[in-house]
């Protein structure tokens, strides 16, 4: 299964928290899946960080990325122009890249956020 982390679920993961379920946490340390971090989430927990509204260090989140094993994912311009397209009434851009890079890359997005489901997309937690 390939396995797109929502924001959220990468910080709480790397930060051990007992927010992630049980299920996600299962599903992301299952070798048999393919992790993948989109630089969205980098980008929206680098911005949290700096700001002071979460504790993680940009260079730490990295490297528990690295040491893991994940695969990052770039945005790209299918990714942007399908976003844009999306005929879903949710504002942040964030939430609707992650959506397009979703279903553009075949992968279930690993999010609490239930606002996904308006649109289809194939949503774990």
């Amino acid at each position: 299964m390939r396995l797109l982390l929502d924001s959220h679920a990468l910080y709480w993961w790397v930060a051990g928290s007992g927010r992630l379920s049980a299920t996600a946490r299962g599903l992301i340390v299952d070798r048999a899946n393919v992790v993948i971090v989109s630089a969205v989430s980098i980008y929206e927990i680098a911005w949290k960080a700096r700001r002071g509204r979460v504790a993680l260090p940009s260079q730490e989140l990295r490297a528990a990325l690295r040491r893991n094993g994940v695969d990052d994912l770039a945005i790209t311009h299918d990714h942007a122009d399908y976003a844009a397209q999306l005929d879903w009434d949710h504002r942040d851009p964030w939430d609707r890249l992650l959506a397009a890079q979703a279903r553009l890359e075949n992968c279930s997005l690993v999010s609490v956020d239930a606002v996904f489901d308006a649109i289809g997309v194939d949503r774990t937690w």
